[in-house]
C-alpha cells in the first residue's frame, strides 16, 4: 500500500474512494499539512502495480497495519470518503485500533440499514448503478465511470464538468471497476458490530446527496456509541474531491473540537 507523507504534528490518515488515489488529496495538503503530518495512502490495487486483494477486508486489514505502525509514535486520526470511508469504518470494527478520532464523509454500505429503509436504499442504488453495470458489461469502461460519476455528483454531466486532471484520472483508474463491481469479500460492517465500536466518530454527507449514502451515514450514526452528524448545505457526495480548500476546513473543524 502506497503512502505519502507530509506536514508535522499528529498524524491524519486520508483514505480515498473510488476511481482514484491518494493524489486526490495532493490539493488539501497546503491546507493541513502545517497542523498534521498527513498520510495519504493508495488502497491496494488502486495502482497498477498491485496483482492480488481487493475489497473491504483487504483493504480494513491493511489500513490497521499501518494504523497500528504510526500510532507507536504519535496519536493518529482518520478520514475516509466513500469507498474509504466503508473501509475505515470496516478497519474499526475488526481491529482494536489506538485513534484519536474518525472523520467519515458518506459511507455506502447497507448491511447496518433496517429494513424500512433499505428498500428505499435498493431503489436509488439501482437507479444509480443500472447504467453503470450496462456499460460496464458492454466493455465501455470510459462510459461507465462517466456514469458513475454523475450518480455520485446527483447531478447529469458532473463528470464532464469537472476538471481536466480529475478526469484523466478518474479514467485511469478505470480498469478498478472490475474489482469494484464484483467484490466477493463479506465486510463485518453491521448494526451490531458498529454499535461495538467507541471511537469518536464524526460523519457527514452533503444536502444533495442521493438516498444512497444519505441513508447509511444517518443509520451509521445513530448506532455508534460516540458519534456526531452534520449535514453539509449545497454540497454533494463529491466534495471531498471537489473543493479541497472547504473540505480540508471542515476536517480541520472536526479534529480541533473535542468530542
Amino acid at each position: 500500500m502506497k503512502c505519502k507523507r507530509e506536514g508535522n504534528g499528529d498524524c491524519l490518515v486520508l483514505v480515498h474512494g473510488a476511481l482514484t488515489d491518494n493524489s486526490m488529496w495532493n490539493d488539501h495538503l497546503e491546507y493541513l499539512a502545517s497542523d498534521f503530518e498527513v498520510v495519504s495512502i493508495t488502497l491496494r490495487c488502486f495502482d497498477e502495480s498491485d496483482v492480488e486483494g481487493f475489497g473491504l477486508n483487504t483493504h480494513a486489514d491493511d489500513l490497521a497495519e499501518l494504523v497500528n505502525k504510526l500510532s507507536k509514535d504519535k496519536p493518529v486520526n482518520i478520514v475516509g470518503w466513500s469507498y474509504g470511508a466503508d473501509v475505515v469504518l470496516n478497519a474499526l470494527v475488526k481491529h482494536e485500533l489506538s485513534v484519536s478520532k474518525v472523520s467519515l464523509y458518506e459511507p455506502g454500505y447497507p448491511r447496518c440499514l433496517q429494513e424500512s429503509n433499505f428498500g428505499a436504499w435498493q431503489l436509488d442504488a439501482n437507479k444509480m448503478f443500472g447504467p453503470v453495470f450496462e456499460h460496464f458489461s458492454s466493455g465501455n469502461l470510459a462510459q461507465a465511470v462517466e456514469s458513475l460519476i454523475d450518480g455520485s455528483g446527483n447531478e447529469q454531466g458532473y463528470f464532464q464538468r469537472q476538471s481536466k486532471a480529475v478526469k484523466e484520472l478518474q479514467l485511469a483508474k478505470s480498469y478498478t471497476l472490475s474489482y469494484q463491481l464484483n467484490q466477493k469479500e463479506q465486510p463485518l460492517i453491521e448494526a451490531d458490530t458498529i454499535s461495538r465500536v467507541s471511537v469518536p466518530v464524526v460523519l457527514g454527507y452533503g444536502e444533495k446527496t442521493r438516498d444512497l449514502c444519505r441513508l447509511v451515514t444517518v443509520r451509521t450514526s445513530e448506532l455508534l456509541n460516540n458519534s456526531e452528524i452534520k449535514e453539509i448545505l449545497g454540497e454533494s457526495h463529491m466534495m471531498p474531491q471537489e473543493k479541497p480548500r472547504e473540505f480540508s476546513k471542515y476536517i480541520k473543524n472536526i479534529l480541533s473540537s473535542q468530542s
